[in-house]
């Protein structure tokens, strides 16, 4: 008789292979999306107008570093970095914010169709930026209209707050619906703005920032968004046992000693600023948000310790691609970054909703 079949211990031993085996396929996936991140970062550098071998793209970062590991030419130095390096860094940490808030309002929402824009976020920054651009802000200076985006976010889901979580309460159910009445309704705003602007620049530069895009990314920016976004970003990725129990249930979140209301505005609110500062400086992008986590969750399953990381890095590669793509498949011409990641998210979405339709007809 084998003596291990009736061991105590394995059950233990079995749980405990089971335990390993999503960790292990976490820690897979990170070594493959990190390297997908960098290898998108190297291409996007790499290419443009102007075509900087691969290897050339290394040695300038390697010798931003202080490691000397190859030639290159001074040409190709202050492309990458005044041009190009700000572009990836601006990309990486939108689609890491989009990605990441996302994934968090699914599980606070309990709501698989759930994204950034959900709270009205985006629609509040387009109604800021537009409005900016109309009254001649952008022409002025290009922060005017990123600070009018920023307000303009912030307003909204304040204004969803509002609506949506009478006693200062904040309810799933009643913070969706807030959402969605204020963003139609500032949906309607910035079309009745862009309905009395001229067809001039102006007009043009209201459609292009609703497309989204990085075509206007520098160091200053940068260093604007990447404390703001870093600090939420921080704040969700320790979120994952929180996230596992509200993706439940409140009962089951309670019991377990999590603290509902604080928990949930803490969580909206650093979803909320991630993607304010992201939309504030490349425009309202769509789908990154919506689809990336969708995709994770079927390779690491429902876990949010798991899925919030790999959102961000996953996010960031996806965009920094979508941008690389923008600049290049017209070249000379350039996509926004908007339409990419519509044209491509939109079939792969619905490509998952009709193989997951029973099971998200039943969540729903």
């Amino acid at each position: 008789m084998d003596d291990t079949a009736t061991s105590p211990a394995a059950p233990v031993e079995a749980a405990a292979l089971r335990g390993r085996r999503p960790a292990a396929r976490f820690a897979a996936a990170m070594v493959l999306l990190v390297t997908a991140w960098a290898g998108a970062s190297v291409a996007a550098v790499a290419n443009g107008p102007v075509r900087i071998p691969p290897s050339h793209v290394v040695s300038v970062l390697a010798a931003r570093a202080g490691v000397e590991v190859g030639a290159f030419a001074e040409r190709e130095r202050l492309v990458i970095e005044r041009l190009r390096l700000p572009r990836v860094v601006l990309a990486t940490l939108a689609g890491a914010s989009l990605a990441a808030a996302g994934a968090t309002m699914q599980a606070l929402f309990r709501n698989p169709l759930a994204d950034p824009g959900l709270l009205g976020v985006s629609s509040g920054a387009a109604t800021g930026a537009v409005a900016a651009i109309a009254a001649g802000l952008g022409a002025a200076s290009i922060w005017l209209v990123s600070g009018a985006a920023f307000t303009g976010a912030l307003g909204a889901v304040g204004l969803v707050y509002l609506l949506g979580a009478p006693g200062g309460r904040p309810h799933p159910g009643s913070l969706l619906l807030a959402g969605v009445a204020v963003s139609a309704f500032l949906g309607s705003v910035t079309a009745v703005v862009i309905a009395l602007v001229p067809p001039d620049e102006a007009l043009r530069g209201i459609l292009f920032w609703l497309a989204g895009g990085f075509s206007g990314a520098s160091w200053a920016y940068v260093r604007v968004v990447a404390w703001p976004i870093a600090a939420g970003l921080f704040v969700l990725g320790l979120a994952g046992r929180q996230l596992n129990l509200l993706s439940v249930s409140d009962e089951v979140a309670a019991s377990s000693g999590v603290q509902l209301g604080p928990t949930r505005a803490l969580l909206l609110g650093a979803a909320t600023l991630v993607t304010a500062a992201s939309v504030s400086v490349s425009g309202t992008i769509g789908f990154v948000g919506l689809v990336v986590p969708h995709v994770l969750r079927l390779v690491l399953g429902p876990d949010y310790r798991h899925l919030l990381p790999a959102s961000m890095v996953a996010g960031a590669a996806v965009l920094v691609a979508a941008d690389t793509v923008a600049r290049t498949v017209v070249r000379p011409a350039e996509l926004q970054v908007g339409m990419v990641t519509a044209l491509i998210g939109a079939p792969v979405f619905a490509v998952i909703l009709l193989r997951q339709r029973s099971r998200l007809a039943i969540q729903l």
